[in-house]
């Protein structure tokens, strides 16, 4: 981690030097930190979420023995059947459960990633206010020392969290009630496209175009509030004082702070899609194993093999979002103008 102090400081004398560039080189030089920390983050989920998931299949599995026996009974009958017809309330009432402790884990997992990327941005850059002089120079930044800088931020890092999610399931939720209005016909003059009555103008306008602009909104948030993390590590503020903090900093170079959210927003859709893709070929194995130890139990194989693929995508993908971490952290010092409470390490080294 040495020559993060060539790179910060050669890019401080080059005014035009990108932000992706910086946060690309700073990736680079502090692999260690931001990858160990994306490794860490796989394995809590794996193991966390895995767990969880492996519960909900255990609360369910008499669901899914049930739904075989009613199937093969319609097929001895010679009667039509619809899967998991008798069961669909119950395994939709454990899936209720299970997303909300989903989502907990994940907020946790983004708080510490972001985090942990904004710190290892603000090694960098005390080594670049040390310089050449080895004394005032900081340790290296190993995962123990990454976690004793995180700690003190982390509590309030996962509140941002909290707080950003509710903001954004306001438009999240107006869109799904718009939708929610025209399945109920409660709204005049709009009906629900048929197989005989094609989508009308109103409908495409009220129904397509509507919530998309609506869940837009969401998105427009989300990137107002995306610093507010690494202004928290900077300025040791509140969650609160971090969000507003973060809510002036994008308005500043709203385009460019839009451009930059996207770009790497876009990035970790592609890593996702790709590993998800990826992930179907764990699926068939999986597939292949529960079917060998269901004797053949196709209700409980299929519901695996679609999860398996998005779940193999979401235990990789801190991956793609510490690198993103990286960027948005870069992203807050260029808009605050480099400044942020830079603490030169006195006494031990931090390794």
């Amino acid at each position: 981690m040495a020559s993060n102090s060539s790179v910060i400081s050669s890019e401080d004398r080059r005014a035009g030097t990108s932000v992706v560039v910086k946060a690309l080189r700073i990736t680079g030089r502090g692999r260690r930190p931001v990858f160990g920390s994306a490794v860490l983050a796989g394995v809590v989920a794996l193991l966390v979420g895995g767990g969880i998931v492996a519960g909900a299949f255990a609360a369910s599995w008499g669901l899914f023995l049930q739904a075989r026996r009613d199937a093969e009974f319609s097929i001895a009958s010679e009667d039509s059947y619809v899967a998991y017809a008798d069961q669909k309330d119950s395994l939709v009432n454990v899936a209720l459960c299970v997303f909300p402790l989903l989502l907990l884990v994940a907020m946790v997992l983004i708080a510490w990633l972001l985090t942990a990327q904004a710190v290892t941005v603000a090694y960098a850059r005390e080594r670049a206010v040390a310089g050449t002089c080895a004394a005032a120079a900081p340790g290296a930044l190993g995962l123990r020392a990454l976690w004793r800088r995180c700690r003190p931020h982390f509590g309030t890092a996962f509140r941002v969290q909290l707080l950003t999610l509710v903001c954004v399931l306001v438009p999240a939720l107006a869109g799904l009630f718009v939708l929610v209005l025209l399945e109920l016909e409660m709204v005049p003059g709009v009906v629900w496209p048929t197989y005989h009555d094609p989508a009308t103008v109103q409908f495409i306008l009220v129904g397509r175009i509507l919530p998309v602009v609506i869940w837009a909104l969401g998105g427009v948030l989300l990137a107002r509030f995306s610093l507010a993390t690494a202004v928290r590590v900077a300025d040791n503020s509140s969650a609160t004082a971090a969000m507003r903090r973060s809510w002036t900093l994008t308005g500043t170079a709203r385009l460019y702070t839009t451009g930059i959210f996207l770009l790497g927003t876009l990035a970790v859709a592609v890593v996702f899609n790709v590993l998800k893709w990826l992930g179907t070929y764990v699926a068939h194995w999986a597939g292949l194993l529960m079917l060998a130890t269901t004797e053949d139990n196709v209700w409980v194989t299929g519901v695996l093999v679609i999860i398996t693929p998005v779940a193999v995508a979401l235990v990789l993908l801190p991956l793609a979002l510490a690198p993103m971490g990286v960027l948005l952290a870069c992203l807050r010092e260029r808009l605050d103008g480099g400044t942020g409470e830079v603490r030169l390490p006195s006494g031990a080294p931090v390794g």
